[in-house]
């Protein structure tokens, strides 16, 4: 069951961001493939900025307060959108949103002022609902694995480390791997500070056709050693 984005987190567990697919219509060829995910985060406590939309619109001083709300309770997961083959959809998947991370959180040119040494084509998958689209407009070769550099950041607070986790056991990622792990087996970055590097991935295009994929991401905090 989905939480209420602005329902309390309180000690951090393990907190899900699952994902579904969402397509539109006549998005396929016979020899391209399109990608798309859903991004839907649980339990995070977002503040009174809050919000289960697209955030666009704020002014830069919302977006730092937003960005204060996420870190100090969460960890922010973004997405690079600054390929041309990454476009970013609404929650329902129906309606482009932004091509290159423009006009949604957090938005340029206010993004390097929100987050030090992110960005500003980095979009927030726990601020925002969205859907990622992967070949939209530029379709990507079918049965293949596609590359992306520095496709996914994160943002923490040094109080706290997290481990973000790509991937379960049950495997049937639309990523084959993050950060060189593999995703089947449970793909984990350690969000240990403020600043953490972007990470690699790796996505698998399948077969040209509408074709249904899921991703599972788990935010927890790292154990005591």
């Amino acid at each position: 069951m989905k939480m209420n984005r602005r329902s309390v987190l309180g000690a951090i567990g393990v907190v899900g961001v699952g994902t579904g697919a969402a397509f539109g219509s006549g998005a396929f060829s016979s020899t391209t493939a399109q990608r798309a995910v859903e991004v839907n985060v649980f339990g995070a406590d977002l503040g009174d900025s809050g919000t289960t939309g697209v955030v666009s619109g704020l002014t830069s001083g919302e977006e730092t307060t937003l960005a204060g709300n996420i870190t100090a309770n969460f960890v922010d997961v973004l997405v690079d959108a600054s390929s041309d083959t990454v476009d970013i959809y609404n929650e329902a998947g129906d309606s482009r949103v932004s091509t290159d991370g423009t006009d949604i959180f957090p938005e340029n040119p206010n993004s390097t002022e929100t987050y030090s040494g992110i960005g500003s084509s980095y979009v927030s998958l726990v601020a925002n609902d969205v859907t990622i689209v992967f070949g939209d407009d530029n379709g990507l070769p079918p049965n293949s694995t596609v590359s992306y550099d520095e496709l996914f950041a994160f943002v923490g607070n040094d109080a706290t480390s997290y481990n973000v986790t790509f991937g379960d056991t049950n495997g049937g990622s639309i990523l084959s791997s993050v950060d060189g792990s593999d995703v089947s087996s449970g793909s984990t970055v350690e969000v240990s500070s403020s600043s953490s590097s972007p990470v690699n991935a790796e996505v698998e295009t399948g077969t040209s056709g509408n074709s249904r994929e899921a991703l599972d991401i788990r935010i927890e905090e790292t154990p005591s050693q």
